[in-house]
């Protein structure tokens, strides 16, 4: 008896935490902005935001694991008004999706 309530308790868990993935036009009307781009890279296509004057130095800012671009737009901000700023949704994350090979 308990571990049927138990099943059925996280089975509930489940079915109210499932949520479907979203097709690629709705994250891209959301995201996808005046400074995104994207470029292919051995057959990756990545999201690229670059922002900032072009004959400045470069700054390159990478997110980490479960992250994309976005969490460094408060600083690609602070930094656009020196620096070319690039962002890149890294393989997985973000608008770039997959790397098609699997690695």
């Amino acid at each position: 008896m308990k571990s049927t309530m138990v099943a059925l308790a996280l089975l509930a868990a489940a079915v109210a935490l499932w949520t479907p993935d979203l097709d690629r036009a709705t994250p891209e009307a959301r995201y996808f902005d005046g400074q995104s781009s994207y470029i292919e890279i051995d057959g990756t296509r990545l999201h690229v935001r670059d922002s900032g004057p072009r004959g400045a130095p470069a700054v390159l800012l990478l997110h980490g694991f479960g992250a994309s671009l976005h969490t460094w737009e408060p600083w690609a901000q602070a930094l656009a008004a020196r620096y070319r700023v690039i962002r890149i949704d890294l393989p997985g994350a973000g608008l770039t999706g997959a790397d098609p090979t699997g690695d």
